[in-house]
């Protein structure tokens, strides 16, 4: 009795199938009780980190206003957009305190007559007061309502204190529920309960410490436990997290019934997905069997021969009883192969050609940067020789009006080929950043002597800023010079009569140097922005335009800021200013120079 070889296949593919598709619902039925526990821990962790994610974007804004509101004055305090944004944020009260307990600033989102803070809470919340911004853990304010106080000591007199309700808090936590009684619950930094299902424990300020989630939130621990729940009477699962903005502790909580319940349907189904696992197999193993595999199992070796860089590599001849569209797919390879390989041929001959083209436009630029500043710099000395009159007058006034302008010309020409030079070098890679040791004072100071005559003549206030004791750094002296130079040339350019313009220097938390140039003037969009950081970029602005520039100033400084590892900040806006802060890395501050 002849058997066919696709009989063999199929019934040999059914059994090898069915014995893992039955070892798998098997498997499936005996641990469906755990999976159903791993995953809810999955899911109820990853809620508690959205939950926190949330809160700590909320605890942020709310930050952020504090901060803002601690700027204003008496008067714009009193605005009532001020109002209507510390209504939105859940901020009650914002007052400025001084330390003779006087109001000088005083919001007010929710109207309430005499002090918002009166002596017992401001003294209970002195522990708090830094100068950087504290939550304090929820308390009941003088009408009785659960509150977060914010607090910030803004200088020797003055204080800041605002009341935040726990409306957002309770909001957010009453939305997340999950399965038949899952829920969420948020405590402060001690255990109290912020936002509870039980709304009483949440009136009542509970203290839920502990309880074992609780407790190790409280240690700014994040994972996912069991334990009993008092509020439900009941085991429950409950994935926890902290707010690291805060302190607050998310709590998202399931009970362990609901896993067991659901762990019965999954075995349910288990059972279905055996039997249709192993009549999916029959009929696979039927369709498919040898003819798939061998043509396939051929086109795949030779797509990761290629891909481990032999090109050419193709397809060998398939058997003659391949079916015709696997034998096209082999043949579509071959010829994608094929193409591959060719293409690759002309990327590299095309990239040859454009680095010779580039060294050829590197070498141009250098042989003429030389060929024209020969015969310039003759013309800008033989200028100011007949500008000076050096060799006795000239006779007419006009013709050292036309030597001053004949020097000038040359000498904005010779920057230009200087800049196209130099960028020409970064470009090729050509420059070396020198170890000069810096005196960063020294250089600032230098290059405010430097321009002090040009801020004079445009009525510019030209001021330094330098801390004191300020590190030296290590890099290219000449090229640090040049990049404050053109800073702050630009900015005393575009910068209009009785504006200023301050060179300031001083060291970063991260042990950097930072160097900034800040002024008054024109100012530029960020459309202007990205323009003038291109290599002969001006911005589209009739003021830009009117006055005389290359615009390789910019992205020349930004350039060899980044050749000293550094990088270039800009902030500007229309009408208001520019600041441009360049950041050297700690790796080239000098701790001591002997």
């Amino acid at each position: 009795m002849k058997i066919k070889l696709r009989y063999i296949l199929t019934i040999a593919f059914t059994l090898v199938a069915a014995v893992p598709v039955l070892v798998l619902g098997f498997w499936i039925e005996h641990t469906a009780l755990r999976k159903e526990v791993d995953a809810v821990w999955e899911k109820h962790l990853l809620l508690a980190d959205q939950t926190a994610a949330l809160l700590q974007l909320y605890a942020l804004d709310v930050e952020s206003a504090f901060a803002y509101f601690a700027t204003l004055d008496a008067k714009a305090a009193a605005s009532g957009s001020v109002a209507l944004v510390a209504h939105r944020l859940g901020l009650r009260h914002f007052s400025i305190i001084d330390d003779k307990d006087r109001v000088l600033t005083d919001i007010r989102a929710d109207p309430m007559p005499g002090k918002a803070f009166d002596s017992a809470t401001i003294t209970g919340l002195m522990p708090l007061m830094y100068d950087k911004i504290a939550f304090s853990p929820v308390m009941a304010d003088s009408g009785g309502q659960p509150t977060i106080f914010l607090v910030q000591r803004l200088d020797e007199k003055r204080i800041a204190m605002a009341a935040l309700s726990t409306d957002y808090l309770v909001q957010l936590q009453s939305t997340i529920s999950f399965g038949e009684q899952g829920y969420a619950a948020v405590v402060d930094q001690k255990g109290n309960v912020i936002a509870h299902p039980n709304d009483a424990w949440r009136t009542a300020i509970k203290n839920i410490a502990a309880l074992d989630p609780v407790g190790r939130m409280l240690e700014k621990k994040r994972g996912v436990t069991t334990f009993y729940s008092p509020a439900m009477k009941e085991k429950v699962v409950a994935g926890y997290t902290t707010v690291p903005e805060t302190g607050w502790g998310v709590m998202v909580a399931q009970p362990y019934r609901e896993l067991v319940a659901n762990a019965e349907d999954v075995k349910h189904v288990a059972l279905f997905l055996v039997f249709c696992g192993i009549v999916a197999a029959a009929m696979i193993s039927w369709i498919f069997a040898d003819r798939l595999t061998r043509p396939l199992d051929a086109v795949r070796t030779t797509a990761r021969r290629i891909a481990g860089g032999k090109l050419n590599s193709r397809v060998p001849p398939l058997p003659q009883l391949t079916s015709s569209d696997l034998r096209e797919l082999a043949e579509d390879f071959n010829e994608m192969a094929d193409r591959i390989q060719n293409d690759q041929k002309t990327l590299a001959a095309a990239l040859s050609r454009a680095q010779g083209a580039d060294q050829a436009k590197t070498q141009f630029l250098a042989n003429m940067s030389h060929e024209l500043r020969t015969p310039l710099n003759a013309v800008i000395g033989f200028s100011e020789t007949m500008e000076h009159q050096l060799f006795g007058p000239i006779g007419n006034e006009r013709y050292v009006t036309y030597a001053t302008d004949i020097r000038r010309s040359g000498e904005h020409l010779l920057s230009i080929i200087n800049y196209i030079l130099d960028l020409s070098k970064i470009e090729g890679g050509d420059i070396v950043v020198e170890n000069d040791t810096v005196d960063v004072a020294k250089l600032t100071n230098e290059v405010h002597r430097m321009l002090e005559r040009l801020a004079a003549g445009s009525l510019v206030d030209f001021k330094i800023d330098i801390a004191r004791g300020i590190p030296y750094v290590r890099g290219s002296e000449v090229k640090l010079k040049q990049i404050l130079v053109n800073l702050a040339s630009n900015a005393l350019k575009y910068t209009p009569p009785g504006g200023h313009v301050v060179l300031s220097a001083w060291q970063d938390r991260g042990g950097g140097i930072s160097i900034a140039v800040t002024d008054t003037g024109i100012g530029m969009s960020k459309a202007d922005l990205a323009v003038a950081l291109v290599p002969f970029g001006r911005a589209d602005n009739e003021v830009v335009q009117r006055i005389n520039g290359t615009g390789l100033g910019l992205p020349l400084a930004k350039r060899f800021t980044e050749i000293h590892g550094g990088r270039l900040e800009i902030n500007s806006e229309r009408g208001v200013g520019t600041t441009v802060v360049v950041h050297l890395p700690s790796a080239r501050t000098i701790a001591d120079v002997a």
